[in-house]
């Protein structure tokens, strides 16, 4: 086994202040920015399926607001874009059963 050369730091199996807990903290702008992001995304996944034409422009909103703090909100500004179009859909798919429907009445 071979000696360390004396330039070289060792390592005695313990670090300074072990035990104590070290807390990375964040600044009130990283925090909101996190907040508007899991915002964005609960409100994009229930855009999938209640009232995504209301929800998924919110969504879409909290998203564009948490990329301005510099926080990545992709999940969010996703599932808010599609529950927005599924919510369009979904109402033109409405329109067109009334319009069937009254076309089919007055025949």
């Amino acid at each position: 086994m071979t000696q360390p050369a004396d330039n070289q730091p060792q390592f005695n199996g313990s670090a300074p202040n072990q035990g104590a807990p070290m807390y990375i903290q964040n600044s009130p702008e990283q925090m909101r920015g996190a907040q508007l992001a899991q915002t964005s995304m609960i409100l994009g996944i229930l855009s999938l399926f209640v009232v995504g034409i209301i929800l998924g422009p919110i969504a879409i909103s909290k998203a564009k607001q948490a990329e301005q703090l510099h926080t990545a909100a992709t999940v969010g500004k996703v599932t808010g874009w599609i529950g927005t179009i599924f919510g369009i859909l979904s109402i033109l798919w409405i329109v067109l059963l009334v319009v069937m429907s009254v076309a089919a009445s007055q025949s």
